[in-house]
């Protein structure tokens, strides 16, 4: 019994060392994603999201389990074109179509954030 909790204790240690950098980025995007969004001026629109898309760039960079991998780069290269095509409205003068398009943004991170939500300790201990 002491071996299984001994397991566990290192799992988990194990899975949130590896989740930590990007949970760093994830923040740095969300932050910068709250910013873009209450923009009032295109200009600061625009940097806001070119600084989104460069910490999406660094996620893509980060160490993903294997089984989640294609579908995690997917989604973040959904995002970084959803991205792109808002800098393209704002550059347009286009702020509020800009705005829409970046709550498609919400809902891929809505999407792809249940892959990596971590396993229940039922499911360390019984499998999914």
């Amino acid at each position: 019994m002491k071996f299984i909790l001994v397991v566990l204790l290192f799992f988990s240690f194990a899975v949130c060392s590896q989740t930590s950098e990007l949970n760093r980025l994830m923040k740095k995007m969300g932050h910068e994603y709250k910013l873009a969004i209450k923009a009032q001026q295109q200009d600061a629109m625009i940097a806001h999201l070119d600084k989104f898309i460069a910490l999406v760039e660094q996620a893509k960079e980060q160490r993903f389990n294997e089984d989640k991998k294609a579908k995690s780069i997917e989604g973040l290269n959904r995002t970084i074109r959803l991205a792109e095509k808002a800098i393209a409205l704002a550059k347009n003068a286009q702020s509020s179509r800009a705005r829409e398009v970046l709550l498609e943004i919400d809902t891929l991170r809505e999407e792809y954030h249940k892959l990596h939500e971590p396993p229940s300790i039922w499911q360390l201990l019984f499998g999914s």
